[in-house]
């Protein structure tokens, strides 16, 4: 299973390095045209806006998988290592919950959006909405992979 999950962060991770890429190009290359050239590239807040969501959603897995999402720990740091693990568990079985929702309801408003068009590039907003239940499945799955390691991590 380990493998599994690595292989899924590294695309996750490509994802969001060229969705980042991407953004700060046209960004960049928008800056460079408004400014410079006195022309603007009329697709270029719409393109970053959809790499911006894509790259945050995908992002937000990668950090489940690190533990680098705000957490409160001022309980779970004064508790001994034995009590700690079921408070965790309990934790991510409500984080795993809420992830569920996300993942289905999400996923629920999809087909409604297929034949609403953005308003610059012309493709379905339908592209758009699914970062959300992919983001939230990505997250849940690395959550599980974080349940299923050892406890030293």
């Amino acid at each position: 299973m380990r493998r599994l999950l690595d292989g899924l962060t590294a695309l996750t991770q490509l994802a969001v390095a060229l969705a980042m890429a991407l953004m700060t190009a046209v960004i960049s290359a928008e800056v460079f045209g408004r400014y410079v050239l006195n022309s603007s590239i009329y697709f270029s807040e719409e393109l970053s806006r959809f790499c911006f969501v894509w790259a945050g959603f995908l992002g937000a897995s990668l950090a489940m998988r690190e533990g680098s999402h705000i957490g409160v720990t001022l309980l779970t740091e004064r508790l001994a290592p034995a009590r700690r693990r079921p408070v965790l568990a309990v934790a991510r079985a409500l984080t795993l919950a809420l992830l569920a929702v996300v993942v289905v309801t999400g996923a629920s408003i999809l087909p409604d959006q297929w034949g609403q068009q953005t308003a610059t590039l012309g493709f379905s907003v339908f592209w758009f909405y699914l970062a959300v239940p992919a983001g939230a499945l990505l997250m849940a799955v690395q959550l599980v992979g974080l349940a299923c390691s050892p406890p030293s991590r």
